[in-house]
């Protein structure tokens, strides 16, 4: 395998395990043995357990966007585009509940590692140019204090759906918010 291969495989299975079981209970050693490489070539890949694991949870959300985006811009209108970005950020949240303590436990080390906000300004600049951008078309009012609305809303969603456990009724709760954010158009 090629250096680059090796590496997205490294976080392929990364993802994979700190997503099933919690960021403690994961170690290096079975990180390594089950891409096929010694400790010490996994951390010639990564410094330590908290980088492997932050950029693992960055290459997850990164494959997600790079399948998503594009049908999300390709939508006809911004309404279309706006629900259809409802759509996929609630299919994410369902289908990867675990993801949503991975992302609690990776900010933690963080702050363990000095560097809880650095880390996630371009993370999160890259999702508010594209809410923002689609609430600008959507012609609503202060578009970029929307688009931090609605990534605040995804979060508290995603970490909600996971604490108790997935019981709303997901269609409510998508035209509730379709309502919400296109209240205050400009006329």
């Amino acid at each position: 395998m090629k250096r680059k291969e090796t590496k997205e495989r490294i976080l392929e299975v990364a993802l994979e395990l700190f997503s099933e079981r919690a960021y403690d209970d994961v170690s290096m050693e079975e990180i390594a043995k089950k891409v096929g490489l010694s400790k010490g070539g996994l951390f010639y890949y990564f410094s330590s357990k908290y980088e492997l694991a932050k950029e693992a949870l960055l290459y997850g959300f990164e494959q997600w966007t790079k399948e998503i985006f594009p049908k999300i811009l390709s939508a006809k209108s911004p309404e279309d585009k706006f629900k259809a970005l409802i759509d996929y950020s609630f299919e994410f949240i369902l289908n990867n509940p675990k993801l949503s303590r991975f992302f609690l436990e990776v900010y933690e080390e963080g702050i363990k590692h000095g560097n809880g906000l650095e880390q996630w300004k371009g993370f999160y600049e890259e999702y508010l140019e594209l809410f923002g951008s689609i609430f600008e078309e959507l012609g609503v009012l202060n578009p970029r204090v929307r688009a931090i609305l609605f990534g605040a809303l995804l979060d508290g969603l995603a970490i909600h759906y996971l604490m108790a456990g997935g019981y709303f009724d997901i269609r409510d709760l998508k035209k509730e918010i379709l309502e919400i954010f296109l209240a205050g158009r400009k006329d």
